[in-house]
């Protein structure tokens, strides 16, 4: 398979707002995708997709900032959308370079590593439990995305049911809370995307993310899938995910505005 194919199912994939709260809008359109909300979080206010050789970059980004206001706002730009034209747009709009990402897959049946026996890793199957996922991820990512208990039940529903696109996953070391990671399925791509995988400091270098990525592996193969991808940060976890046989492909490249002042304009 080769890098532009990787890529575009990367896109496609990251880009499905199947998730997303019903307070948050979409706008999908063949050259712009992208969200907005009255949420702060640029979680919830960003760019999906974007064809500067469709429309003019500094157009594209004058909507966006209409339906984002003075809120934070974040671009990904990738093979697709990374040309100087519409780094230049989004740079005199005031957004600011962030994390730049690279494209990584592996075939699920060339994943072979087996956890090491004091690393559990169970599927989060209650609100308690999505609980400690996210304090687990706050731990690493010094994040927090103040998700309310409706939000919470959301995730809980979309994980758990019969019909779920996504399985969230919590490791213990010990008996220990020391991982957690995520993954979403893409039956009709034959690919899962894999992401927020993360070791807390005081359990790295034990294995608990070789257990996180086996159990990632292991469901995407019952669930008869051919790959597993992520964008994943450059100098952090490319490295990790690089010793670990993913082949590298693309890249993705954010960029963000933080919030300037309360409030958002929102397009009619």
């Amino acid at each position: 398979m080769n890098n532009q194919t990787i890529d575009k199912i990367l896109e496609t994939a990251t880009a499905d707002c199947f998730w997303v709260p019903p307070d948050v809008h979409i706008v999908d359109r063949p050259e712009l995708s992208y969200i907005y909300s009255q949420r702060p979080s640029m979680n919830f206010n960003r760019v999906l997709r974007a064809r500067p050789s469709q429309a003019a970059p500094h157009r594209l980004v004058a909507e966006v900032l209409k339906a984002h206001g003075d809120g934070n706002s974040q671009w990904t730009l990738n093979a697709m959308s990374d040309t100087p034209p519409m780094r230049l747009a989004l740079q005199d709009a005031g957004y600011k370079e962030g994390a730049l990402h690279h494209a990584y897959a592996i075939e699920v049946d060339a994943y072979d590593r087996r956890p090491p026996k004091d690393v559990q890793v169970n599927p989060v199957e209650s609100v308690d439990d999505l609980r400690t996922l996210y304090e687990i991820r706050s731990a690493v990512f010094d994040t927090d995305l103040a998700l309310t208990r409706r939000d919470l039940e959301r995730e809980l529903d979309a994980c758990t049911g019969p019909d779920r696109r996504v399985a969230r996953f919590v490791a213990h070391r010990n008996g220990e809370p020391a991982g957690s990671a995520g993954m979403t399925f893409f039956d009709d791509l034959q690919f899962a995307l894999i992401w927020a995988g993360g070791v807390i400091e005081d359990h790295r270098g034990n294995g608990v993310y070789t257990a996180l990525l086996a159990a990632r592996a292991h469901l995407a193969r019952r669930r008869g899938l051919h790959r597993l991808g992520l964008y994943a940060v450059e100098n952090t976890s490319a490295p990790i995910v690089d010793a670990h046989g993913f082949e590298r492909h693309g890249h993705l490249q954010y960029f963000e505005r933080e919030e300037r002042s309360h409030g958002h304009q929102h397009p009619s």
